[in-house]
């Protein structure tokens, strides 16, 4: 068996020297610079000195700074070889002092050769240190016959390891020095001649693990060996020298018996535990606090600087440290002088790159009389904690962000209580003044009504509080839930006409709507979520638009490449006052409202915005906001939705080629009608005033092609839509059909229109379905009739239907109850849900067109109710609408509410009309 250990390490002395270690016998290697700087040195020089290796690097880098104490013989020396460059490099001897460890010195004999190699533009000299005694015995071997080979046996021979020299092709020894005869047991004339693995093996062929393959002449190849033959294992240095002519292997070894042995292994050893330390180790002048004696470990990777970056351009200094840190360092350090304690300190260190690093170091002071050379030291250790301390930062940085987050939501939070305490109380205080009023006025009709009529507008105004307080905790909560279903956008923006139309009348703001490129009007989307959108932007821009001022709302359908699926734009624009750029930024925060004295008696949450943001950020939408100060704002949302093909919107073959003419100052309002018309196989044209509607129809007369029918809108700027159909109706005998479009509630107008002779009306925006449905109810087998048409409404069969009314709060019982009974209904009631399912099943078939029933209740919920009539075993318990009236308004209840078997949801408080249509669509 045998344990081999493998280093490489670059020969400095050139062919032989680097490998002769000996006590007598030191080798080194000088350039020939101002200092006579210290290339190289063999053992044998460091144990003249008393010096190991690594003390003497570290305490001198040059023959002058070892010469210190001896000037004169550093100047002889110096002297002498710069003769002898001057002389062609020839050989010189002298004899000159040796300073030596502890103090003092003793005499050697040295032997100088300038040999032809350069180092920095320096020439290198080698120089051979003997003990003065041994001058002459090695005058005359160097002298024999002027051979140097002779004089090298002789150093081989003084060496106190194992030196053989073998062929490499046929395994001879062509020399075995003294100790190696010793080793072997044998004498040199014995074993010269004969092959290495047989006289150091006892092998009688050649080794299979022979390192032949493996020698360089450039390089030492070391390892470790145990011999069987020998019983002992044996550190090795191997290389390739020329040999009397011919290329040969020097192998130099020392037994596990000798002290250089123990010395490398130890020395191993020492740098095998550095190699497991993670941080860097130095050993730190005490005299200055800055010079770096000493260093090993991973000191050169934690410093970020290669061994001659840091040895030549920061001169073994602290230069790597952060100036402020190194000055408080010092001051560490000369504390620890004073109490030999230790001391740890977090420091920064740049690298060569300009890298910053954190770095975790240790002191601990040793004194000059407790030092092994006498150099008082602080021995440090340094950690690299960068990563941790980056990641340190990171989570400091995250934690003071959400630390302002949190005090800038507190703050808003702060100021939203404070705002919603004010606003709150506002409507609040108008509806108990207002019933108090009316209490103390019940004889005054005039002023009852008055009263009632303000104490319904607060309330509106404290529900829509309330609501959008409530959103905006689901929303935080992410509890919010869209509901889809098919959407009807006619339908939709009728509703949203309807809530806003006495709004821009109270302010007589001017509106304007439209729908450009609609094909498609059925879609599948939260109905209600995108008409709260829409209405929040609405409403903003009636708050934030002055009396007569401009709010526009446009439909835009455009392409996308997803299937079945449409790129909608709604976009809502006013000309009011506008917002600030710096405000712009902040518009979708959480109650925020812009700084503004025209503005602060607006009431709001500041929770609109951000509600609506959310909701479409829900629906896979964006929300765009273009303003600036004084002149308006304009809103873009855009969603992509599902649409359903229609089929009752196609073209009716007896439209087709029919010419419709449309008159509207909104020339956007006539390009989009005269499409719709064109996709419904019609000719259509346009105007943008009276007088051009009038010109235009009389000249259709003439030519004999009559307009099947006119589009008027009803407001005009030069002539209104009333003096318009006037003029029609007394110019043209021809009775051709007048439909008066409109964005606003035609009711007040519709009179004095069908009086000068209008024929239907229709409301903006115009969808195809709506102007086909219109034009339709003018269709004969033959041309075109007179037909006074409105879209007819559904005859009312709700009315005297009997409902089962479910409540347990007296008070809410009795207003709702009250409040049907004003729409002609029947109302049983019941005050929780088992005293319900009674009721119903005490009824007989057919009693009950449809239960109202609240949700949380005593006895038996709203959910336990609906299941246990949904089970009982009559014909009519599964058919029933049972419709949720509820103050759980959210999706999330609605959902819950069809899966216990309601058939719809209204939410508490009651608005009539909305329930109203609710029991339309469910009772037959």
């Amino acid at each position: 068996m045998h344990d081999c250990y493998i280093d490489k390490e670059p020969a400095d002395a050139g062919q032989y020297g680097r490998i002769l270690n000996t006590n007598t016998v030191g080798i080194t290697k000088f350039m020939l610079d101002a200092d006579l700087s210290l290339l190289w040195a063999d053992d044998g020089y460091y144990r003249q000195t008393g010096y190991s290796e690594q003390e003497y690097k570290e305490k001198f880098k040059n023959l002058r700074q070892h010469y210190a104490g001896y000037p004169g013989d550093f100047e002889f020396i110096e002297d002498s070889l710069a003769g002898a460059l001057k002389n062609g490099g020839s050989g010189i001897e002298m004899e000159v002092r040796m300073p030596v460890k502890g103090g003092g010195f003793v005499w050697k004999n040295i032997s100088a050769s300038i040999s032809g190699e350069t180092v920095n533009e320096h020439s290198v000299c080698y120089i051979t240190y003997t003990d003065a005694v041994q001058k002459n015995a090695a005058e005359k071997c160097r002298q024999c016959p002027k051979d140097k080979i002779q004089y090298f046996k002789w150093m081989m021979d003084e060496y106190e390891g194992n030196i053989y020299i073998s062929d490499m092709e046929t395994y001879e020894l062509l020399y075995f020095n003294p100790t190696a005869c010793e080793s072997v047991g044998r004498k040199l004339n014995e074993v010269l001649g004969e092959k290495c693995h047989e006289v150091i093996q006892g092998r009688t062929s050649p080794c299979p693990y022979c390192t032949n393959d493996k020698l360089r002449e450039d390089e030492v190849y070391e390892w470790e060996f145990y011999n069987q033959n020998l019983d002992r294992a044996f550190m090795i240095k191997d290389r390739i020298i020329e040999w009397e002519g011919k290329k040969v292997r020097l192998e130099l070894s020392h037994d596990n018996y000798s002290l250089e042995y123990r010395l490398a292994k130890k020395d191993r050893e020492r740098d095998a535990i550095f190699r497991t330390i993670p941080g860097a180790l130095a050993r730190i002048d005490a005299r200055d606090m800055d010079t770096v004696l000493w260093y090993g470990a991973k000191f050169l990777d934690v410093i970020g600087y290669t061994k001659e970056q840091f040895e030549n351009e920061l001169h073994s200094k602290r230069n790597y440290v952060y100036p402020e840190d190194r000055e408080r360092a010092v001051k560490i350090m000369k504390k620890l002088k004073e109490t030999d304690e230790y001391a740890i300190m977090d420091t920064r260190f740049i690298t060569h790159s300009g890298e910053t690093r954190f770095v975790t170091v240790t002191f601990s002071y040793v004194r000059a009389e407790e030092s092994w050379d006498g150099i008082p030291s602080f021995y440090s250790v340094g950690l690299d904690i960068t990563k941790e301390r980056l990641e340190q930062q990171r989570q400091r940085k995250i934690l003071e962000e959400a630390y302002q987050m949190t005090k800038i939501a507190s703050e808003a939070k702060t100021n939203f209580l404070s705002s919603m305490s004010h606003d709150i109380r506002t409507p609040m205080n108008a509806i108990i003044g207002m019933t108090s009023i009316a209490a103390a006025n019940l004889n005054s009709p005039g002023k009852v009504e008055n009263c009632l009529n303000k104490i319904s507008s607060s309330s509106t105004h404290l529900l829509g509080l309330i609501n959008e307080i409530l959103d905006m905790s689901k929303i935080e909560s992410g509890k919010i839930d869209l509901m889809y279903e098919e959407v009807d956008l006619p339908k939709l923006f009728q509703e949203i006409m309807d809530m806003c139309q006495p709004l821009f009348y109270a302010k007589n703001q001017e509106f304007h709507i439209s729908a450009n490129g609609v094909r498609h009007e059925k879609i599948i989307t939260d109905g209600e979520r995108l008409k709260q959108v829409l209405m929040n932007l609405l409403s903003n821009a009636i708050k934030y638009t002055p009396e007569g001022g401009k709010i526009s709302l446009r439909i835009n359908e455009l392409y996308s490449p997803l299937i079945n699926k449409s790129q909608y734009e709604f976009c809502v624009t006013d000309n009011g006052i506008g917002m600030s750029e710096d405000f712009l930024g902040h518009i979708f925060e959480p109650f925020s409202r812009a700084e503004d004295s025209r503005i602060s008696k607006i009431q709001g949450t500041g929770l609109g915005m951000t509600i609506s943001e959310n909701i479409v950020q829900m629906m896979n939408g964006t929300i765009d906001v273009q303003s600036s100060p004084g002149n308006g704002s304009r809103f873009t949302v855009s969603v992509p939705l599902e649409w359903r093909a229609q089929q009752d919107d196609a073209a009716d073959n007896k439209l087709t080629g029919l010419p419709v003419l449309v008159v509207d100052d909104d020339q956007m309002v006539c390009e989009n009608t005269t499409a719709i018309l064109e996709e419904l196989g019609m000719r259509g044209s346009w105007v943008l005033s009276g007088r051009e509607a009038i010109e235009k129809i009389l000249a259709a007369n003439e030519q004999a092609d009559d307009f099947f029918a006119v589009i008027l809108d009803w407001k005009m700027p030069d002539m209104d839509g009333l003096q318009i159909v006037r003029n029609i109706r007394q110019k043209l005998k021809q009775n051709i059909p007048i439909i008066i479009i409109s964005a606003y509630d035609y009711s007040d107008i519709k009179d004095g229109f069908l009086d000068a002779g209008a024929d239907a009306f229709i409301t903006k925006p115009l969808f195809k379905s709506k102007i086909l449905h219109i034009l339709q109810t003018f269709i004969t087998e033959g041309r075109n009739v007179k037909a006074h048409a409105e879209i007819p409404s559904k005859p009312d069969h709700i009315q005297g239907k009997r409902l089962l009314l479910v409540e347990d709060n007296e008070l809410n019982r009795e207003v709702a109850a009250e409040l049907l009974e004003m729409q002609n209904f029947a109302i049983d009631s019941a005050e929780n849900g088992k005293k319900a399912v009674e009721k119903f099943q005490a009824s007989a078939p057919g009693t009950y067109a449809g239960i109202l029933m609240d949700i949380q209740m005593p006895v038996m919920n709203g959910y336990e109710a609906t299941s246990a009539i949904r089970a009982l075993p009559r014909e009519d318990a599964q058919a029933i609408p049972i419709i949720a009236l509820t103050a759980n308004a959210f999706a999330v209840d609605i959902t819950k509410a069809r899966s216990a078997g309601m058939n719809d949801h209204v939410a508490k408080p009651i608005e009539v009309d909305r329930l109203t249509e609710i029991l339309k669509k469910w009772i037959n």
